[in-house]
């Protein structure tokens, strides 16, 4: 495995990784793809009730299974412009030149701790783990995690 092309191509700046993301893999994908096989093939209006907008509701399904897979976050940073980013965190970390929010004199900023994403992925903790233990010893950790636990 090489430790740099993965820090450079498969840890988000917040410190999630990529290979274990559900938009990366294609999981999310895949798994509204099913509901949507399931919806239009077995006909599930009565199990969704008189109060759901079944047609929306394909719609919304339909979509879901049509979406991209995220390419990862480093894939997308400098390709917006002045503003455009979705994600304020990476627009930050990309524009201070760092690889990762911990390397930000300011780790953990207000902006970091009060994302949704971050607290829910562990990325505080993950970028903890890496300035105390190093980049190849977490990057080993979740690539044992990313090949041993099943995907789908």
């Amino acid at each position: 495995m090489n430790y740099d092309l993965e820090k450079k191509f498969h840890i988000s700046y917040c410190g999630s990784y990529c290979h274990i993301c559900d938009w990366h893999t294609g999981r999310i994908r895949k798994t509204f793809q099913l509901g949507s096989d399931m919806v239009y093939n077995l006909g599930l209006r009565k199990q969704l009730g008189d109060d759901v907008d079944v047609e929306n509701f394909k719609m919304g399904l339909r979509r879901l299974a049509r979406s991209s897979i995220c390419p990862g976050c480093k894939a997308e940073a400098g390709t917006h412009g002045a503003g455009g980013d979705r994600c304020e965190i990476r627009q930050c970390c990309y524009n201070k030149g760092f690889a990762l929010c911990s390397e930000c004199p300011e780790f953990p900023c207000e902006t970091l701790k009060n994302n949704p994403g971050v607290a829910r992925f562990h990325c505080i903790e993950n970028l903890k783990a890496i300035k105390k233990n190093g980049l190849k010893y977490w990057i080993d950790l979740q690539w044992k995690k990313y090949t041993t636990e099943p995907i789908d």
